[in-house]
């Protein structure tokens, strides 16, 4: 299962624009103004200790408010489906352009400590609040994206990856 050098560097590519759409959408969702403003003057009185105050550290929490009807349904549909479908491309590609993470508990573990380190800037910076809710629904969207590079290339090398992309 081994790729070329030039259809490595397109997965690499992919990856690295995945990483780059998960950053503005995690990271950087409002105006350029605001994160100007965020950080010249509301960073500086930002504190960690006040962002874990509004973090969620409670499994499940936030995924069982998402259920309340009274929240908007494209909030509800952004938020728990976002966080998955966002990182489906990464349990692809992982696999993919890196030998080890072919076996699914290393592209978990990698999934996991991606979303962890989102998830700590967020914390951080003020940029965002620290869920543990998100941090499941990556991994899950992560584990879909793994099971399709299975179902696309086949379990324990039937097809190698160099065979379906040649």
């Amino acid at each position: 299962m081994v790729l070329s050098t030039g259809k490595k560097f397109f997965v690499a590519i992919l990856l690295i624009a995945c990483l780059l759409v998960l950053t503005k959408y995690i990271l950087f969702k409002k105006s350029p103004r605001y994160y100007r403003r965020h950080f010249k003057s509301e960073y500086a009185r930002y504190s960690i200790s006040e962002g874990k105050k509004l973090a969620n550290f409670v499994p499940f929490k936030t995924i069982r408010m998402m259920q309340n009807e009274s929240l908007p349904a494209e909030y509800r549909v952004d938020n728990l489906g976002g966080n998955i479908v966002g990182f489906i491309p990464l349990g692809f590609l992982l696999p993919l352009l890196f030998l080890p993470c072919r076996r699914w508990w290393k592209t978990i573990a990698a999934i996991f400590f991606v979303s962890l380190g989102f998830e700590t800037v967020q914390l951080l910076t003020g940029l965002g609040i620290f869920d543990v809710d998100d941090l499941i629904l990556n991994v899950a969207g992560g584990m879909i994206g793994y099971i399709l590079f299975l179902l696309f290339f086949g379990r324990r090398g039937r097809r190698t990856v160099t065979e379906t992309l040649s």
